[in-house]
């Protein structure tokens, strides 16, 4: 394995914790909104009795709040970015992606909303129960999209299976109550699936359009004044120069300001290093590449953290080309996405890299894209 695929943000364990526990509270919410609609339905088998949906459907529901909550205390663990535990129930409220953390938030609420109610089913009679319960309908594409949206893995090809899946699942589960469902009138019954449909296609070209996208972490509405304060964090860390191998040959389409320009996209050459810091179990890597039709001037990346196999769990970075310096803002993998600010203005960097652990040497593809000045 590459040793960019050992490079995470914060704490290793914190951050797989929430990935994973992320991913899998959306199959669990998935799976007990269509079995929320199976028991709805009645419908049953000798296999499979009305009661066991009913039970499935309950424990899913738990089990989903379980690992919400570890979604959410392994997020604020992790620290890298500023969500606390406030802004996993106050929606919109923290700098970091804010829209789409305050989804998840959101989504959370309603859920809660859902739980504490079922509960309190008996005190509370079945149709304050029925209304409340039917906001679960609505928190499952809140949190699909707070999951394309603030997730740093929309782009792995497993995790976009899953939430294909998903989605297919509960659109389907949908369209068969619709169909086989008490519904007042037919022209209810088209609305609410022409709705459906309209919601599964909006999901699509959201994803598409947006986090599929490279740049994804600098539109998604992290603040400037965060963006400013990670920069500032990590602006004392030193960058230790490597030699790089030459650039191949350059694109068009070159942005150019001040005595350097950086090409819209490109091929990426260069080496790699990791070395110690005086800190103990903290190692630091360092690569310098060559963007083919950048003039040769060299792009380094430092990633500074605790040690894992092969490289470090990122706690600061920093990012250089010519007189622009920036951080890293989001690593997943081989990918990794990063902020610029200098005399150009702000660029936002997407690279894709493979690193060669025999002979330390980079390979890749680098796209870049301008943003407003911070």
């Amino acid at each position: 394995m590459a040793p960019a695929a050992t490079i995470g943000h914060g704490s290793t364990a914190y951050w797989y914790l929430t990935r994973g526990s992320g991913i899998v509270s959306l199959v669990l919410l998935s799976a007990t909104v269509v079995l929320g609609i199976v028991a709805t339905l009645g419908w049953s088998s000798r296999a499979w009795p009305r009661f066991v949906s009913q039970s499935v459907h309950r424990n899913l529901s738990v089990l989903c709040l379980v690992f919400i909550a570890i979604h959410v205390v392994t997020t604020v663990a992790d620290g890298y970015v500023p969500i606390g535990l406030l802004d996993a129930v106050v929606p919109f409220r923290t700098a970091y992606r804010t829209l789409w953390v305050g989804f998840g938030a959101l989504s959370l609420d309603m859920l809660l909303a859902v739980a504490v109610t079922s509960a309190l089913r008996k005190h509370i009679g079945t149709r304050a129960w029925r209304n409340t319960h039917l906001l679960a309908y609505l928190c499952w594409p809140i949190a699909v999209l707070h999951g394309l949206g603030s997730g740093s893995d929309t782009r792995l090809p497993i995790v976009l299976v899953v939430e294909v899946l998903c989605v297919a699942s509960v659109f389907g589960a949908s369209m068969w109550r619709l169909a086989v469902g008490p519904v007042p009138s037919a022209i209810k019954r088209l609305t609410f699936a022409l709705a459906g449909v309209a919601g599964v296609i909006g999901i699509a070209v959201f994803a598409l359009v947006g986090p599929l996208r490279s740049g994804w972490s600098h539109r998604a509405g992290t603040s400037a004044a965060l963006m400013g304060q990670l920069s500032g964090a990590t602006s004392s860390a030193q960058t230790t120069n490597s030699s790089s191998v030459g650039a191949s040959s350059p694109v068009s389409s070159a942005r150019t300001g001040g005595a350097a320009s950086l090409p819209t996209a490109g091929t990426l050459t260069g080496t790699y290093q990791t070395r110690a810091t005086s800190t103990p179990g903290t190692e630091e890597v360092n690569l310098t590449m060559i963007v083919s039709g950048a003039s040769n001037t060299p792009l380094t990346v430092q990633l500074v953290g605790p040690a894992v196999d092969g490289g470090v769990s990122m706690a600061s970075s920093r990012v250089t080309w010519s007189s622009e310096t920036g951080v890293v803002t989001a690593l997943s993998d081989s990918s990794i996405e990063a902020s610029l600010n200098g005399p150009l203005g702000t660029i936002n960097l997407s690279l894709e890299i493979d690193l060669n652990r025999t002979d330390r040497s980079i390979t890749g593809s680098m796209t870049s894209s301008t943003g407003d000045h911070t």
